[in-house]
């Protein structure tokens, strides 16, 4: 299969781009992902213990590579990807472009913004997981009070909406699970129970973010900013992207 850079849309001041990538599509690719990742991410995939591991990080980089040369009019190999104080990845000052990245199962979730700092996660909605058990590891007091009211039938859905809510917005403050400063807030938490979005269009949106692009994926945006405009992208095997129509 011939392999092609795609052409990256422009990225307004006021939208976020999330490219949605599915790994084991792109496995076909690994030999051109390998040779763009630097020493430091070769190293790291050749760490992991599973092949399975290391392919799914040798895919979810190299694409973020392709994506963040498209956007700066780089070659891929040569963009240098920085690490802040608490880990998460970054590029240096002298570019406007912030990203983030999560992976789950089959799956990985890009944003892209020029003026904030952002985070995304995606979960795969696991009905078996005992979510009773991991909610104290997971949510802040009032997060788990709010879920605790939830009726039964809903509270595996409702509780991996506050995951990916809080996931997110962990991430974007650069700190992840090391920092217990954030938690959603209220006036989130009494709005969480609305009809869950089945995709993206071009509407002005606030943080957190709710959204399902991928079948039975719960995913969450914050951005660091005022309202935005996201805009949904699909990267295929081929380098390709297709734009999803709004609904």
């Amino acid at each position: 299969m011939n392999f092609r850079l795609p052409i990256i849309p422009l990225l307004a001041s006021n939208e976020v781009h999330i490219w949605s990538a599915c790994l084991s599509k792109n496995q076909v690719n690994i030999p051109r992902f390998q040779s763009l990742l630097s020493a430091d991410e070769s190293q790291k995939a050749n760490s992991f213990r599973f092949l399975k591991d290391k392919h799914a990080f040798i895919v979810s980089r190299g694409i973020l590579r392709c994506l963040l040369g498209g956007y700066l009019r780089k070659d891929p190999q040569h963009i240098e990807i920085l690490y802040g104080l608490w880990g998460k990845p970054c590029l240096s000052q002298e570019y406007s472009l912030y990203f983030n990245l999560s992976h789950s199962k089959e799956y990985t979730l890009y944003a892209f913004a020029s003026s904030y700092e952002l985070g995304i996660d995606l979960e795969y909605i696991d009905s078996t997981l005992d979510v009773a058990k991991i909610a104290p590891t997971i949510l802040s007091s009032q997060e788990r009070a709010f879920w605790e009211e939830v009726p039964p039938k809903d509270k595996t859905y409702v509780f991996f909406k506050l995951w990916v809510y809080k996931e997110a917005l962990l991430k974007a403050s650069g700190k992840g699970w090391l920092s217990n400063e954030q938690e959603i807030p209220l006036s989130i938490l009494k709005s969480i129970l609305k009809v869950t979005e089945n995709g993206l269009e071009k509407e002005k949106r606030g943080s957190p973010y709710y959204f399902e692009v991928i079948p039975g994926y719960a995913s969450g945006l914050h951005v660091e900013g005022p309202y935005f405009y996201p805009l949904h992208y699909v990267w295929n095997s081929d380098g390709s992207q297709l734009r999803r129509a709004p609904l």
